[in-house]
């Protein structure tokens, strides 16, 4: 009696083992593809993409197609309203995850860099005017956008 009772708590503890085991496999396969990742461990998807986020593009040599200039050049340029009127700024060029540029950082307001404040402005609100980037928003408008980084 006593073998029989060992043999079926070790069967049963046989299956509970492999049943466990085969759901912790299902569990490890399934989980890296919601979290980006392969199965063995390596990113797919950059966080950055996943999440929409725009990050400082570092390199100058990169494209800016929207104003047909590299980001070493749209840096520190004017910003300028309808009327040609300055309203800030160019701090950054930023991008999406796979490098592209997709809008501008401004500084706006301010003087001397007291008061000032950084906002984003997307590339296909902006054009080029006379070698300043020229957006239809107005001094006002601009100053009463939401503020970008702190």
């Amino acid at each position: 009696m006593l073998e029989s009772l060992l043999s079926a708590a070790l069967a049963t503890a046989l299956l509970a083992g492999t049943a466990g085991h085969a759901f912790a496999q299902d569990a490890n396969t399934a989980a890296p593809a919601a979290s980006g990742q392969s199965a063995n461990g390596t990113a797919q998807v950059d966080a950055q993409a996943a999440s929409g986020v725009l990050a400082v593009i570092d390199r100058d040599e990169v494209p800016v197609p929207q104003l047909n200039l590299m980001v070493d050049q749209v840096d520190d340029m004017d910003v300028v309203g309808p009327n040609g009127e300055a309203v800030g700024e160019v701090d950054d060029v930023l991008g999406d995850a796979n490098g592209n540029a997709k809008a501008i950082s401004v500084e706006v307001g301010g003087f001397l860099g007291i008061g000032e404040k950084t906002i984003i402005l997307m590339l296909d609100d902006v054009s080029l005017d006379m070698g300043r980037i020229k957006t239809a928003l107005t001094k006002e408008q601009i100053e009463k956008l939401p503020s970008f980084g702190g």
